[in-house]
């Protein structure tokens, strides 16, 4: 297998991430708050770094998830690269009490013969998604494909069984559905955590997704397991982790289990 060929089905498995996929309605009410004894009201702003190993192989690649707080929404910026490929998304949105808005998200991937690329603009007076390939009418709890791996966070935090997101991408909205995972202890290079996990059902065969997020950092994500077919599986695996401001770090007590970690 040639490095390219190693290479090629990159861009599918970092669109899975950030438990989006490039990524929803609750099976009840997926935007519905959570007990605030249980996620926190306002997200503190982060940075994670991840290593990326595909077919057990490690790339050399640097991913990095940001989380910073703008004037009037966050920003969340993931990136994957090295000198010769680069994956980027960035999303805009609103937050209050576990109920996203999204404003825009991009996407970019260069690199290896790649070239890829997209936007939505969320107009929500009009109701319309401006999408790079299509335009077409939002529903009113539509994520972006960055902004529901913060949703998410809440429905882990809340223990809910099975839940469904609707995505708006640059051709048209699409669904995910997630069901949860038994808890675990999971390893990673930043430590070890007490995890909640999700696994993510598609409807061709051969391929899973599967994430990990650390109670004690409010379920942010620590590891994710890709299978894009029985050829290829991909890892990414926290490294480092830090919050940008520390007052807002969460207490420790909220969080059931001993975790024991190298940040």
């Amino acid at each position: 297998m040639t490095i390219i060929a190693r290479f090629a089905p990159l861009p599918a498995l970092f669109s899975m991430m950030l438990i989006s996929d490039s990524a929803f309605t609750d099976t009840g009410d997926s935007r519905a708050k959570a007990p605030e004894s249980l996620f926190p009201a306002a997200l503190p702003e982060v940075e994670a770094s991840y290593r990326v190993v595909v077919n057990g192989i490690p790339l050399g690649l640097n991913a990095t998830i940001r989380l910073t707080q703008e004037a009037d929404n966050y920003q969340l910026h993931f990136k994957v690269e090295n000198r010769l490929f680069r994956h980027e998304e960035i999303a805009r949105f609103d937050w209050d009490n576990c109920v996203a808005r999204p404003h825009h998200y991009s996407h970019e991937s260069a690199g290896f013969g790649i070239n890829r690329g997209g936007e939505i603009v969320f107009d929500w007076e009009s109701g319309t998604a401006k999408g790079s390939k299509a335009v077409y009418p939002l529903v009113a709890d539509a994520l972006d494909a960055l902004s529901v791996a913060m949703v998410s966070r809440c429905n882990m935090a809340k223990a809910d069984p099975a839940f469904a997101y609707t995505v708006a991408e640059p051709d048209g909205l699409d669904k995910y559905h997630y069901r949860a995972l038994e808890p675990e202890t999971i390893k990673t290079p930043a430590g070890e955590w007490q995890a909640t996990g999700l696994e993510r059902d598609y409807e061709e065969r051969g391929r899973k997704s599967r994430f990990w997020a650390a109670q004690e950092l409010d379920y942010f994500m620590i590891r994710m397991d890709h299978q894009e077919n029985p050829f290829v599986r991909g890892r990414i695996e926290l490294t480092e982790f830090r919050y940008l401001n520390e007052s807002v770090a969460p207490n420790p007590e909220r969080q059931a289990g001993s975790t024991v970690s190298s940040r």
